[in-house]
């Protein structure tokens, strides 16, 4: 291919976006939507729409999260997205002016994806792998506490929190996940680190995972050891017991940490893994890093405040061996919503407001309800901002704060 065919085929390639496409929904959940303006849920249906659903019904009865059947509003953050994006009643993943559900990308972007990162597998798998990575934002808060150097991910997902790994300078030498179409995504988005789809609880798989870093690290130091055990069994959002297996995970990834005794760890989880059994998980896994000789803590960290267009709470537990204590990430924008501001640019805290659903998404081509493209044309002439530049390479965090801050 000569250098003009590569050169025509990049700035194609400038001009599409990837994954934009929304999940169909019944006629009765297209009334609902219809009748919900932004900001609006639940509460805004009309009765004669609530008594067609059943479900709608016992809501009324016993009342409900107010992001049930929530259409977004232009001048707020995002809420949580969560894998169930593509049903309207289990949060608040309506349109804001559009009557139907966000796109894959229009999530992706919440998420602070660039668009440039490209989901793989069949179309349920992509929400899975978009609700519940690591804003890659958020990760690069984190990952930027320590020094540069060869890290290794487990449980990698898609690829969010190794992504913002990256972005805070970390070279990711080997990831492991289990899920097939997590590890194609990932290994399409990082071509140079070695991908390992296994089961870390399976013996043969983890010797696998052990032989696989090893190669990776050619006898050199691992910086980073960073980890993200599948969060369900520690979630409060559903029916989780301390019995679910897969809240010994975050045990089993110790294993690895005393076999390869990396400089620093990193863990990510929800909320609920502090409370979990009145607190005894989380203070067990500081004291298995204070024994193997990691000077740890722990930090809730809200998503809006990293620059993430989205309300969402995440906890990171650091350790470092070179005795120095972590120390929490600084915050970059305030997490008062717009709308509580009387319209000023800043929060109480003088730090400027947090990035908008409108900032987020305004510019991405409008789609029809259960339609979309999985490639689709971008409109350049349409980018209305800061973030919406960032999202699409043409600006770096960096240059997105400076901009930010000249606002107030």
């Amino acid at each position: 291919m000569s250098v003009a065919t590569e050169c025509a085929n990049e700035a194609e390639d400038a001009n599409l976006v990837y994954n934009h496409v929304c999940a169909r929904v019944s006629s009765l959940d297209m009334e609902m939507i219809r009748a919900i303006p932004p900001g609006g849920n639940w509460k805004n249906i009309p009765p004669d729409i609530v008594n067609k659903s059943a479900r709608l019904r016992q809501i009324r009865q016993s009342g409900g999260r107010t992001t049930y059947y929530g259409r977004l509003c232009d001048d707020m953050p995002s809420y949580t997205i969560s894998t169930y994006f593509n049903r309207p009643g289990n949060g608040a993943f309506i349109h804001p002016t559009q009557n139907r559900l966000i796109s894959q990308r229009e999530a992706a972007r919440f998420q602070s994806f660039l668009d440039s990162y490209r989901f793989l597998g069949s179309f349920s798998s992509i929400f899975k792998q978009i609700g519940n990575a690591v804003p890659p934002l958020l990760a690069r808060a984190a990952g930027a506490l320590f020094k540069p150097g060869r890290t290794v991910d487990l449980f990698a997902g898609a690829g969010g929190l190794s992504e913002g790994l990256r972005l805070s300078g970390h070279s990711i030498v080997a990831a492991a996940e289990i899920n097939p179409n997590m590890c194609a995504t990932y290994s399409l988005n990082h071509p140079s680190s070695e991908v390992l789809q296994v089961d870390i609880t399976d013996g043969q798989g983890f010797i696998k995972l052990t032989e696989c870093i090893e190669n990776a690290l050619s006898g050199k130091t691992l910086q980073l050891l960073a980890a993200g055990p599948p969060c369900q069994g520690f979630s409060i959002a559903g029916k989780w017991t301390h019995t679910d297996p897969r809240n010994t995970l975050i045990f089993e990834t110790m294993k690895l940490v005393e076999r390869f005794q990396p400089e620093n760890v990193l863990f990510e989880n929800v909320p609920g893994i502090v409370s979990m059994l009145s607190g005894s998980v989380l203070q067990k896994v500081l004291e298995m890093l204070g024994s193997l000789g990691y000077r740890s803590d722990w930090f809730a960290l809200r998503a809006e405040q990293y620059c993430v267009p989205q309300r969402r709470r995440r906890i990171f537990i650091v350790g470092s061996r070179k005795g120095v204590q972590p120390q929490r990430p600084e915050v970059l924008l305030s997490c008062e919503p717009r709308n509580h501001t009387m319209g000023t640019e800043e929060g109480a805290d003088g730090l400027p407001l947090p990035v908008t659903v409108g900032e987020a998404i305004s510019d991405l081509p409008p789609i029809l309800s259960g339609f979309g493209a999985g490639v689709c044309r971008y409109d350049s002439d349409q980018v209305s901002s800061d973030y919406q530049r960032m999202m699409r390479g043409q600006l770096s965090l960096e240059g997105f704060l400076r901009y930010r801050h000249k606002q107030d």
